[in-house]
């Protein structure tokens, strides 16, 4: 009842929004089933809905080009239905995708980090943690436009309405689909022989009553001219309000981090009871605070309140243990977690419109078109602005705005000026606002060459893709150094300026710079004037292109004992290219000239905000690709082998700016009895490096590292990803071998364990702050370069450009097994998929082996699963499904001496959806779905950003909690 009346509470609050939308689609609704409505006998309509369901049920699915059947295929396929994954989580199909344990790590709106902008909303697959870029995705065996220059496909773009189910090859798919597939393909089918009128309209809410959404899609199809002429289309909106803040959940006050155990000393050194690293509760920036912190000299220690329009100076109270940068806990009212702050889940809207129309030209020719538009806004707060280590406030005795009491003791101890650490959310809090905008078109044909069993087809796509990012509220950092930089101005220091006037240091020496002054002591002391003055609008225009044409033809050329020998062959042209504007404060450099006391580890540093910064740049690649397929059923039926089958294929790619790469596979199935099928596949797969690798410009955002070079020192620096023109393609060799069990004494069963081993060379990576600082530290020296450091040897600027490592490698078990029967009258289907990753490791030259798999900070649990039970019981059905992620380590780089606390637990969640037909013909079902059933909070994973606890892994863990949905699909 709660979840309905939620539910019937956001259809009230968007009717207004939807009205427009949906009264274009029932036009074309009504345009498309009209005349089938219109019939007398409504079994009529029955009919096609049932011819296109055994249609849908027949798709052939094979990781191949070759069409055979899956039984005889030697590439493992994953299939999952729609309707199975709007069962397991009915907010979108992609969520409930997400949730598969072959998707480990990937990346939704739903879960993406948002602490330093550059979110565009997107959902990203990732297939066995080896990274978004190296999964292929496919609409209806073609490309999809990607949604960024890092190659990588929106796939919350796709037209849900017709995707009748998802195929995912999870071995040797190069040589037969393309570059880009090292870990897989992903292949989205559509149901374009679809007749009649669908829809879905559903909502939901949180148990904490927020991240409402409420969604819509319908989907029409219609034969004309005597059924040559066939027409379908969709339309989909999506609207989440998401979870704006952290601090809205009871769990975050828990949250943990890392910090510098103080009693490791040259005379007490680490050991395993006495390790370099604390997990602790609560973590504390103990080097800035709510209304500034001084960090040195006797004032050390003091901070500042602001109350009545005064500032005042007072002791701060500060937690234990502590080091010079962090603290546990503290009962002060200005220690402050910014992080508290964080968006859990951005707000985000989404419209999508689809069109696909086919004419049989004739019974051996037939044309299609088709056309994609979809638009996609996402909302989000980053964390507010900070001042601390090398950003920290430089004040000086002469400022207008200290306090009396502290300019007097400054006097007194012949002090000048000290530093001080701010954590500025009375100052501003950047907010992304996104947009991005696809449209994609198709155009091709498909044909029979006589009665020779032989087709060919081919096609060309059109895509594009632009993102506009506006980060707003985003401190400008010579503005803000200026204004904190105020003195009282004397009798004719600047014209027109009466004397006792607060103003900048700056307008000294250029009266006309426009500053205005800030008062920077004490929570709320900033003015709104300042506060406008500080900040910026940052602005990134972002356009991909992507243009492909690709032909194919396919057939017989003899028979074998065991049936037709099939070949494929084809050739391929892409060509893809990007485009990035920037604003001009984003692309400037910061010198500090004429600002006194401008932090050195801003000098001459790139980029004039203190987030994003993104830098003009683009670039394109073509490519263009040949290749064939060969599927050999050497016997059928023998005593030897009820089933013995090969299958080749091969594919030479050219790409313009690193030249040409071959691809490969070879597999086989032998079936010794029908119960039991072996298979086994060996290939050569490639991917060249994306457009964001060569061509990126330098961005800007700040990491918390600790430095090894400085006893473990916590630091907070400065550092960027930077594209880099001298990548070259990574190739890898996989191994895929695996059994199939069908036991003729128990119908219905089937169970599938496939070990698959994926070894890539020169892989293309960007390391992540901290892994640069630890692998020069353990010896890779060509990474040292990278590092940059401030007049003190501090650390200021980490550079992260990518590059060819020399070894990324992983090894696992996929397991899969389905039953299906019938007890008493209700059908059963029982599912359980998990995945065990055995080893995953990346190497760099110079350095050690990192062995990723079980660490849980890099998303990689040993164990992931699903288990799933649909009773069907004819008008009613209840799917239950039972998530797991399995324990690890929080890092697997930290032994024993290295940090106290190192375990992560095992976590299961809970989900459950109700079916019921609302009426007799069974046109229209209600579905009640509740996910996180228990409620189960995330585990705390240990970590540190910037000033206080980060909280769990998001792409592992549930951070919202219980979800309440509820709807109505409908089919006519």
């Amino acid at each position: 009842m709660i979840a309905i009346q939620a539910f019937e509470t956001v259809c009230v609050r968007r009717q207004s929004r939807l009205r427009l939308m949906l009264s274009t689609t029932t036009a074309l609704a009504c345009l498309l089933t009209a005349p089938a409505l219109a019939q007398s006998a409504p079994s009529s309509v029955a009919t096609a809905a049932a011819t296109a369901e055994t249609e849908e049920q027949l798709m052939v699915v094979t990781g191949s080009r070759v069409v055979v059947d899956s039984a005889k295929a030697p590439t493992p396929v994953t299939v999952a239905t729609t309707e199975q994954l709007e069962k397991s989580a009915p907010r979108t199909v992609t969520e409930a995708l997400l949730q598969l344990p072959v998707f480990s790590g990937s990346v939704s709106v739903a879960n993406q980090s948002t602490g330093t902008t550059g979110s565009n909303g997107a959902a990203n697959l990732n297939l066995r943690g080896l990274g978004t870029s190296r999964t292929l995705v496919l609409l209806d065996s073609r490309r999809f436009v990607p949604a960024s220059n890092s190659g990588a496909v929106d796939v919350a773009l796709l037209p849900e309405a017709l995707i009748s189910q998802v195929e995912v090859v999870t071995g040797g798919a190069s040589a037969a689909y393309g570059s880009d597939a090292v870990g897989g393909v992903v292949n989205f089918r559509l149901n374009t022989k679809f007749q009649g009128f669908k829809g879905n309209v559903s909502g939901g809410v949180s148990g904490q009553g927020d991240n409402e959404y409420f969604k819509v899609t319908l989907a029409a199809g219609k034969s004309f001219l005597e059924d040559r002429l066939n027409i379908i289309g969709s339309v989909e909106y999506y609207d989440s309000k998401g979870v704006p803040t952290a601090n809205l959940r009871d769990w975050t006050p828990r949250g943990t981090g890392i910090i510098t155990n103080p009693n490791v000393t040259g005379s007490n050194p680490a050991s395993p009871t006495n390790p370099t690293r604390l997990v602790v509760v609560n973590p504390l920036a103990s080097n800035a605070s709510l209304g500034g912190l001084v960090t040195n000299t006797a004032l050390a220690g003091t901070t500042f309140d602001f109350a009545n329009g005064t500032s005042t100076a007072r002791a701060f109270q500060f937690g234990s243990p502590r080091t010079s940068t962090q603290m546990v806990g503290s009962n002060d009212r200005n220690a402050f977690n910014p992080n508290d702050l964080l968006v859990l889940q951005p707000a985000q809207t989404r419209a999508i419109g689809f069109l696909h129309v086919e004419y049989e030209v004739s019974n051996n020719f037939k044309v299609f078109a088709e056309a994609n538009l979809a638009r996609n806004d996402v909302h989000y707060a980053s964390l507010p602005t900070f001042q601390l280590a090398n950003t920290a406030f430089p004040i000086f005795a002469d400022n207008a705005f200290l306090p009396a009491a502290t300019r007097q003791a400054m006097v007194n101890g012949g002090i000048s000026q000290f530093t001080m650490g701010r954590v500025s959310t009375d100052m501003a809090t950047p907010t992304m606002d996104g947009r991005s905008d696809t449209k994609r078109f198709v155009f091709g044909f498909d044909g029979k060459i006589g009665s020779s069993g032989w087709t060919y087809n081919a096609y060309f796509q059109h895509g594009q893709n632009r993102s506009l990012f506006r980060t707003s509220d985003n401190p400008i950092s010579n503005n803000l150094y200026r204004a904190a930089d105020a003195v009282v101005a004397q009798a004719g220091n600047v014209a027109g300026v009466p004397a006792g006037t607060i103003i900048c240091r700056s307008t000294l020496l250029v009266p006309t710079d426009g500053c205005v002054p800030m008062n920077v002591f004490g929570f709320g002391a900033p003015s709104a004037p300042a506060r406008r003055y500080i900040t910026g609008t940052a602005v990134q225009d972002i356009t991909v292109q992507q243009d492909v044409f690709e032909a194919s033809v396919q057939g017989t050329v003899f028979e074998l004992p065991g049936g037709p020998a099939k070949v494929a062959a084809g050739v391929g042209w892409r060509k893809e290219s990007f485009v990035q504007v920037v604003d001009p404060i984003s692309s400037s450099i910061r010198t500090g000239a004429g600002i006194q006391g401008f932090p050195l580890g801003l000098r001459n540093t790139l980029g004039g905000f203190e987030r994003s910064n993104p830098q003009p740049a683009q670039g394109g690649v073509t490519v263009k690709e040949i290749f064939g397929e060969v599927n050999l059923p050497l016997f059928e039926g023998e005593a030897f082998a009820e089933t013995l089958s090969f299958n080749g294929a091969v594919r030479y790619t050219d790409y313009s700016n690193s030249g040409g790469v071959t691809t490969w596979k070879v597999g086989g199935i032998w079936a010794p009895v029908r119960d039991i099928r072996f298979r086994a596949t060996r290939s050569r797969d490639i991917r060249a490096p994306n457009l964001g690798e060569l061509y990126r410009g330098s961005s800007q955002g700040t990491a918390t590292v600790t430095d090894p070079f400085r006893n473990n020192e916590a630091r907070n620096a400065l550092s960027g990803a930077i594209g880099n023109l001298e990548l070259t393609p990574e190739n890898a060799n996989t191994t895929v071998v695996g059994v199939v069990l069908q036991p003729s004494f128990i119908p219905g069963f089937t169970l599938s364990l496939d070990w698959y081993k994926i070894d890539i060379e020169d892989a293309i990576s960007a390391l992540t702050a901290q892994r640069t600082v630890d692998l020069c530290f353990e010896g890779a020296t060509n990474l040292c370069r990278f590092l940059q450091r401030d007049s003190g040897g501090q650390l200021s600027r980490i550079e992260l450009p990518f590059f060819n490592v020399d070894l990324r490698n992983t090894k696992g078990i996929d397991i899969e097994t389905n039953y299906v029967t019938s007890i008493g009258g209700a059908n059963i289907n029982l599912r359980a998929l998990f995945n065990h990753v055995i080893t995953l490791q990346n190497q760099i030259a110079g350095g050690l082996p990192l062995q990723l798999a079980g660490d849980i900070g890099n998303s990689t649990p040993k164990w992931q699963g699903v288990v799933s039970a649909n009773v069907d019981f004819g008008r009613f059905a209840i799917y239950l499904q039972e998530r797991y992620v399995g324990p690890g380590k929080f890092d697997n780089s930290f032994g024993p001496s290295a940090i106290d606390k190192n375990d992560q637990p095992a976590v299961y969640y809970t989900d459950v959806t109700l079916n019921f037909d609302l009426d007799k013909a069974e046109r229209f079902k209600g579905f009640i779905t509740v996910n996180n059933l228990f409620d189960r909070d995330p585990p705390l994973t240990p970590g540190f950003l910037i000033a206080g606890a980060n909280f769990g892994n998001r792409t592992l863990y549930d951070m919202v909690g219980r979800m309440f949905s509820a709807g109505v699909r409908f089919n006519f």
